[in-house]
């Protein structure tokens, strides 16, 4: 009786999940040109000033990403500015910016660039495999 409880239960979760997901989402269309826009990005290492990471409670250890202003230009959805507080004497408090970049929301756009790229690939592969035959007549 338990097993068939703890079923039940879990198939009714399960249905208000999708029933949720479906609600939500809109305008749900493929991305395109995903490729064209990722090739703007531009990997960096950096590192945050020590002073104020340490204000701001930042890591000070070599942080890999871009640069927010790059990654502003090729998707301005996935970048946001935070105002971040910190101390600035007794009870006081100052805000510094910081440019984030929704890494979460980039895996998407990444994987349909490979898609594209994988789709490049095999159209080069065929025009190869067409042109071997040719020379081998």
């Amino acid at each position: 009786m338990k097993r068939a409880i703890s079923f039940t239960v879990l198939l009714i979760a399960a249905t208000l999940k999708i029933s949720a997901q479906e609600v939500v989402q809109n305008n749900v269309k493929p991305v395109e040109n995903a490729l064209s826009q990722v090739a703007r990005l531009q990997p960096v290492s950096f590192n945050y000033d020590k002073a104020w990471a340490e204000k701001l409670r930042l890591s000070a250890k070599t942080q890999y990403g871009f640069v927010g202003a790059d990654a502003k230009t090729a998707f301005p959805e996935i970048v946001s500015v935070q105002a971040k507080s910190y101390p600035s004497g007794k009870n006081a408090f100052k805000n510094a910016t910081i440019t984030k970049v929704d890494y979460e929301s980039l895996v998407p756009l990444l994987v349909a660039s490979i898609k594209e790229q994988q789709q490049q690939i095999e159209a080069l592969q065929r025009e190869l495999k067409t042109l071997k035959s040719q020379n081998a007549k």
